[in-house]
């Protein structure tokens, strides 16, 4: 339940009509597959003639010549069809992905789906071959199934590079809870019939997750990125206006070189003064082509 909760959205049930097969997402392939198992398995222990088949395993339940023994052995066989389905579609979901930043990996569209049909495939040795029939069988069938699941956890950190995080996250989550159920079971805590039932839960759990994550976009600085193929709004913002400095060009006093006389007021700087002419001024002076200017010139000559 802890590893579902991390999904982003939660599996919903349609009320319309099942899709064709070539429509239908990987979750709810699963999802589908898991509500197929729980229901044959509920029905079958029911039915058993056996109240105590959980003191051994639950292929228990498939060694009864009745009712409940051919449900059991019928739900695993639907069961495992459902697996192959199931890593058919994320085959297809994958294989759209496949190269991109949300699946680095272009071998990992094969790989992955192949391990899932093989634990499928492994599945349904369970329920064509009961424990009572052929023990050595049926004990490599489970065994095959749980293999393959590990397989996929060790190899995951190769081959799902750039899904999102909550993948990894539920990888070691599951990794953990396999190593502290496997544990237990060998000193002898719990019977095969609990191991069975969490490691099933596990597997499940993992891959209904995992099928959701397919082609979601890792989060960015702790913001969800936005999914590939959704709509975004582009908002264009102008730069910010730079500022200029602009020099300013200012006098500066000119420092002279000559003796200061004394005197009681405070020193001035010696600025330039330009001295203007005015049109009273200009209109005084002595025009020195006048008649009169001219002869005063020669005189002094």
């Amino acid at each position: 339940m802890a590893l579902l909760a991390d999904a982003s959205t939660p599996l919903r049930l349609s009320a319309r009509p099942l899709a064709p097969f070539s429509s239908a997402r990987a979750p709810h392939v699963g999802m589908a597959t898991f509500a197929l198992l729980a229901f044959g398995l509920l029905l079958s222990i029911a039915t058993t003639p056996d109240p105590l088949w959980w003191h051994l395993h639950f292929s228990r339940l498939g060694t009864f010549a009745t009712f409940s023994g051919h449900v059991f052995n019928t739900t695993i066989v639907l069961t495992s069809v459902g697996v192959v389905l199931f890593a058919l579609r994320v085959r297809a979901e994958m294989k759209r992905h496949a190269g991109t930043a949300v699946l680095a990996n272009r071998r990992a569209a094969t790989i992955v789906p192949v391990l899932i049909a093989l634990l499928g495939i492994h599945l349904s040795v369970v329920g064509f071959v009961p424990v009572n029939a052929n023990e050595f069988l049926h004990d490599r069938g489970s065994t095959g199934a749980v293999l393959c699941f590990v397989t996929i956890l060790a190899s995951s950190r190769w081959t799902l590079r750039g899904m999102h995080r909550l993948v990894a996250r539920a990888t070691r989550r599951v990794s953990i809870g396999l190593v502290l159920t496997t544990a237990p079971y060998i000193a002898g805590y719990i019977n095969l019939a609990l191991f069975e039932l969490i490691v099933f839960t596990l597997v499940f759990a993992w891959l209904l997750l995992f099928a959701g994550a397919v082609g979601r976009p890792a989060e960015i600085d702790g913001r969800r990125a936005p999914r590939i193929g959704s709509v975004e709004l582009t908002v264009a913002v102008p730069p910010r206006p730079v500022r200029e400095h602009i020099a300013m060009a200012t006098r500066v006093p000119l420092v002279s070189t000559a003796p200061h006389r004394a005197s009681s007021g405070p020193r001035r700087a010696a600025l330039p003064v330009r001295r203007r002419t005015t049109r009273v001024q200009s209109s005084r002076q002595p025009d020195p082509e006048h008649p009169s200017i001219r002869r005063a010139h020669a005189l002094r000559v």
